[in-house]
């Protein structure tokens, strides 16, 4: 299934998202980001679906909430998308 993470530097900032995404109907699941997106090791993401991805940059703006990084899941892996 293809999706999106929006990348985030804690989790707290992922959960804040995640909270606002389902204040507006949106599903947002919270998870660490994968090794491969952030060498790293300390970001976390918040999943949302294709079809989901406007609304959901749309909530998080009104909310004053920036994503660091936005990659699509695609069948050949992660792709980076322009914020």
């Amino acid at each position: 299934m293809e999706h999106y993470l929006l990348i985030t530097r804690s989790v707290t900032q992922a959960q804040r998202m995640a909270a606002v995404l389902a204040g507006k109907g949106l599903r947002g699941g919270v998870l660490r980001a994968p090794t491969a997106l952030n060498p790293k090791g300390c970001s976390y993401a918040v999943r949302v679906g294709r079809q989901e991805l406007a609304r959901a940059q749309e909530a998080l703006q009104a909310a004053g909430i920036q994503p660091l990084h936005i990659y699509e899941k695609t069948e050949q892996g992660y792709r980076e998308v322009a914020l």
